[in-house]
């Protein structure tokens, strides 16, 4: 490895994985090459790890604030002075309503009419908040789904080793638009994992079969990007492609190249060639 590629490869470890000098000294042998990748196998589970922990406080965060939030709103219209939440709130609040609505000795609320309306409007104030819960439960469970399918997705977007910029904060933009194309389809929870849906029902693939999460993470990223072989792995990113002689104009943005490079996801020889060479010439153009 050539200093150039060392020090290239030192700062992409530093700003991703946080990998101090003593760590990165420990990834090269007495010849200065590099032979062990575990410090940044380790670092890079240590993040993952983090990442977890952060959507999971989030996602909890987010129920405990929304549940606040409607207990307050419904405090404060049925002025009700009361330390307890949730259904219990609800519950003391429709008691409350139900208890001032009885009929007295000698008022108008004797009247049968009076209590079938009053039932009424009970019932109704009950259907109104019950879709209020509804809709704040369906809420919460988009963005537990959407946690999760982040967490999954970039797991497995590692696990496919695709070809990105050198830049740390170009690949993470990479990234970004890869999980935002994710987040295009509907999901249902299935045993922890997100599955794939459309009007309800799981998204099917030509010959009727359900496509699964990992598949649609693959298709996805097949559209997107090219992926590292075994012979660009053992050679550190030496090898350098001829330019196919196919005249093409370079992206102005990522939503061309994204629509440039579904053109070419048919899996052909030449298609390969062109899509590497896209990716050079986009990412050169945004350097200039």
């Amino acid at each position: 490895m050539i200093d150039s590629e060392k020090k290239k490869l030192e700062g992409f470890l530093s700003k991703a994985l946080k990998l101090d000098s003593e760590a990165m000294a420990g990834l090269y042998n007495e010849a200065g090459e590099l032979t062990d990748l575990t410090a940044a196998e380790e670092a890079d589970a240590l993040r993952i790890k983090k990442l977890k922990e952060d959507a999971s406080s989030q996602y909890k965060r987010g129920l405990k604030e929304g549940a606040i939030k409607i207990e307050t709103e419904l405090k404060d219209k049925y002025e009700v002075d009361s330390d307890k939440i949730g259904v219990e709130l609800i519950d003391h609040i429709v008691s409350e309503k139900v208890n001032a609505a009885k009929p007295g000795s000698d008022d108008i609320t004797k009247h049968p009419d009076y209590k079938s309306h009053t039932d009424k409007l009970i019932k109704s104030k009950e259907k109104e908040w019950q879709v209020k819960m509804d809709a704040m439960n369906s809420e919460f469970s988009k963005k537990a789904i959407q946690a999760k399918v982040r967490e999954l997705g970039l797991a497995k977007l590692a696990e496919y080793k695709p070809i990105l910029p050198g830049d740390s904060n170009k690949a993470l933009k990479w990234k970004e638009k890869y999980i935002e194309e994710l987040y295009k389809y509907e999901y249902q929870d299935h045993d922890g994992t997100p599955m794939p849906t459309k009007d309800g029902k799981p998204i099917q693939d030509e010959h009727g079969n359900p496509i699964s999460y990992n598949d649609l993470t693959k298709n996805v990223a097949t559209e997107m990007f090219d992926f590292e072989t075994a012979e660009q792995r053992s050679s550190s990113g030496n090898t350098t492609l001829g330019h196919s002689g196919q005249n093409f104009v370079v992206p102005k943005n990522d939503d061309e190249y994204i629509t440039e490079m579904k053109k070419l996801s048919a899996e052909t020889p030449e298609n390969k060639k062109k899509r590497v060479e896209l990716m050079e010439s986009y990412t050169k153009s945004k350097k200039q």
